[in-house]
């Protein structure tokens, strides 16, 4: 499916498209956003439209989303729409536009990201991009457009109000995304939620609590901290914990290369605020030994082959 998509991507006729813009912004109510649209000049439309045909020419291969994963130089990640917030999106950017165009200039401030529908004929290619913190006339950088709220409509000009940058953070076409910016889809789409509750079922799962004789101190390390989230979620995705001999297999590994963790006379991991990064790589099965080299190395990604 997303081969197809990509090709698709490829495929689809941007300069016959029509452009239409949308603002989103969070909300508390059940459909996470909230959307306003946004007419357009055909100058900015012309933009956003060279925008969307140099950021696809990038994409030229895709890998599977992952924890870890992160986009290729010339690739994108491949994430199915059903494991998002985008469909809640989707439902409020495909209302009927002149129904929900914006005319106050406040109600584009402090937006979370912006979507641009490219419509020719029965296909819909959906492009998102992450906006800045705060959209204000302070951001000048080379590429970008800047724009200028005027009579209800966003025009392209050589003032203030706001710039569109180049590119776009994600695709959305049939029924996959493709996203070139990881950081700013997780922001979006709020995908950080996911990691949040995987770490809280982990640190729940007795399996895993009967490694530890405290699981607080790796608790305290992880946080909040959006990396340290993804590390513990793929920890729970691979579950290597629950082998046979696996707590054993680790005591005797770290004995041998010193490696500083302690573990009590039961033989339980003693988790510390200095041992914790190396606990969190070793669960992760990341901590590597060369048979050709004898080289130890910590690889950002195991990818098991065989």
């Amino acid at each position: 499916m997303t081969q197809q998509a990509l090709q698709a991507l490829q495929e689809f006729e941007l300069d016959d498209a029509e452009v239409h813009l949308w603002v989103f912004k969070r909300s508390s109510k059940a459909e996470r956003f909230s959307a306003s649209y946004v007419r357009t000049d055909e100058k900015l439309d012309a933009a956003l439209r060279d925008f969307a045909r140099a950021e696809r020419a990038k994409m030229t291969e895709w890998i599977p989303y992952g924890h870890l994963a992160q986009p290729t130089e010339n690739g994108c990640l491949s994430v199915g729409v059903n494991d998002t917030d985008f469909l809640l999106l989707k439902g409020l950017v495909d209302r009927p536009e002149l129904e929900c165009a914006v005319n106050e200039l406040g109600k584009l401030k402090n937006a979370v990201g912006y979507l641009v529908k490219f419509v020719c004929e029965d296909k819909t290619l959906y492009a998102v991009r992450r906006s800045p913190t705060t959209w204000k006339p302070v951001y000048k950088k080379r590429g970008v457009v800047n724009t200028i709220f005027k009579d209800g409509e966003l025009t392209a000009v050589e003032g203030v109000d706001f710039t569109i940058e180049p590119g776009f953070d994600l695709f959305a076409l049939d029924d996959a995304l493709l996203v070139s910016n990881k950081r700013g889809f997780e922001s979006m789409m709020q995908y950080r939620t996911g990691y949040v509750q995987a770490f809280s079922q982990l640190a729940d799962e007795a399996s895993f609590v009967a490694l530890f004789t405290d699981l607080t101190p790796l608790i305290e390390h992880v946080g909040q901290n959006g990396t340290h989230l993804r590390r513990m979620a793929v920890i729970q995705e691979k579950a290597l914990y629950t082998g046979p001999g696996y707590l054993d297999a680790l005591r005797q590994v770290c004995a041998k290369h010193q490696w500083g963790v302690q573990f009590d006379a039961s033989g339980l991991i003693i988790p510390t605020v200095e041992t914790a990064p190396v606990i969190m790589k070793l669960l992760l099965d990341q901590r590597l030994v060369s048979e050709i080299t004898q080289i130890m190395y910590d690889v950002p990604d195991g990818v098991r082959v065989n």
